[in-house]
């Protein structure tokens, strides 16, 4: 190679080095006007069904089947009231926030210390379980639904806040055990090995530097299994038959049968605003440690 082939083969790779790249064109059009303008219809197909929702429940019965459109004239803050109190809806709101309570508690706890063992402590046989955890993501929930049936009655645990509490815990496991199993694999050593070196035994490594160092992605996987603790049905209806003890989601569509005949349909979307409000009010709080665990997440798978 002569000296202008080499020259030339010089400013070839520099303009290569500076011209950008399809992924980094493809990624300013994604954080320009052309993808908001995009996402605008998405927005309004998401954030107006809720609206609608919020707006229909503060209407009458009258003013909800003649303008269906229309916001009511005067707010109905009675439907709240009698959706709370003559439906029910504060004993399913009350058993729906403990039941999911405890049971999210034990999912993250359970699942950051299966997790943890897993991703730092390698043992024969840990990438089996792991893959059994795994696994236990694709099996859909109705299929085990009849078997689980019949042991939640042996063990006497048939139509009682534990036994759904538990049975909580071990769907949701899966998840959260895959999730936090990537954080603690990529988190550095030099601070347990540290944490070692002056004295912490592994449990108090774990609860006093790991935990706090994925922190995200707890907070994350919390969130995440809080939206489906709480909106979850089909375990909830069949392995709860007594009506003082059924979870939110499940009263309300006891309430939607009840209200069908009574046409107090007004009542029905004020228990349907009550169900959803506690979700967005935690995707509120919590949507800036979110993302951060979401990119975070991304960044090291």
């Amino acid at each position: 190679m002569n000296y202008r082939e080499e020259t030339l083969t010089q400013e070839q790779f520099k303009q290569g080095r500076t011209r950008p790249s399809l992924v980094r064109s493809i990624s300013k059009i994604f954080h320009g006007w052309p993808y908001q303008l995009i996402m605008i219809p998405y927005l309004v197909a998401v954030v107006f069904p809720l609206c609608w929702l919020v707006y229909s429940s503060l209407k009458t019965n009258r003013e909800l089947f003649t303008g269906v459109w229309n916001l009511p004239e005067v707010p109905q803050w009675e439907n709240y009231l009698r959706a709370w109190e003559k439906a029910g809806v504060s004993q399913y709101f009350s058993n729906s926030l403990i039941i999911t309570s405890l049971a999210l508690l034990g999912t993250v706890f359970l699942g950051s210390i299966a997790a943890y063992a897993l991703a730092r402590y390698p043992f024969p046989g840990s990438q089996v379980i792991y893959l059994a955890f795994i696994a236990g993501m694709m099996v859909p929930s109705f299929v085990g639904i009849i078997p689980l049936f019949f042991l939640m009655n042996d063990l006497g645990l048939l139509n009682t806040r534990p036994g759904l509490i538990i049975v909580y815990i071990a769907v949701n496991l899966p998840f959260t055990v895959f999730v936090l199993y990537g954080f603690f694999r990529t988190l550095p050593s030099e601070f347990a090995d540290a944490a070692e070196i002056d004295g912490c035994t592994p449990i108090g490594t774990f609860f006093r530097v790991m935990l706090p160092m994925a922190r995200s992605g707890i907070l994350t996987v919390a969130i995440l299994d809080f939206i489906t603790i709480w909106n979850e049905y089909l375990y909830a209806l069949v392995l709860i038959s007594d009506q003082k003890l059924r979870t939110l989601p499940v009263g309300v569509a006891n309430l939607y049968i009840v209200n069908r005949y009574h046409a107090d349909w007004t009542a029905l979307f004020a228990g349907l605003v009550i169900v959803m409000v506690p979700c967005i009010v935690v995707y509120i709080l919590f949507q800036s440690q979110f993302r951060e665990g979401i990119t975070v997440g991304a960044r090291k798978g």
